[in-house]
């Protein structure tokens, strides 16, 4: 199933909203960045990816952070905090990097909520990544 496009960037394609990977030379893909706009695959994901993209949205190995909550872009009243690795972490307030064989993927912490409340089933590029790329 899929939805409409927005104005985000679509899936794998290039990122370039972080000064960050610039300044240091990182070319990241896009992953997760949706709003109900969005067109995006839906569909379930495996338990092992899930937690272990939650690692990837711990604040201490999280990017880009900000102050003030990115909203949830299908308009959530409130985003639940996630518990990960029995640690519960606030989404919406910084990105993550994902390490791939080929590919660095960026992609906003929120985006374990579009996995695990909206069905967001990410691009298996990413998926691969997460589940066989450095933690």
């Amino acid at each position: 199933m899929s939805r409409k496009r927005s104005h985000l960037p679509s899936d794998l394609t290039p990122y370039t909203g972080c000064p960050a990977d610039e300044m240091l030379g990182l070319d990241p893909l896009a992953v997760g960045w949706l709003d109900k706009r969005s067109d995006f695959d839906t569909g379930s994901v495996s338990k092992d990816f899930l937690t272990r993209l939650g690692r990837f949205c711990h604040p201490s190995v999280t990017v880009n952070r900000i102050k003030a909550k990115r909203p949830c872009g299908f308009n959530c009243q409130t985003v639940e905090s996630a518990v990960i690795d029995g640690e519960t972490v606030t989404l919406g307030h910084a990105e993550i990097r994902v390490i791939g064989e080929e590919d660095i993927f960026a992609a906003p912490d929120l985006i374990y909520h579009y996995i695990s409340v909206h069905g967001y089933r990410p691009p298996r590029p990413f998926v691969d990544a997460v589940l066989q790329g450095p933690q």
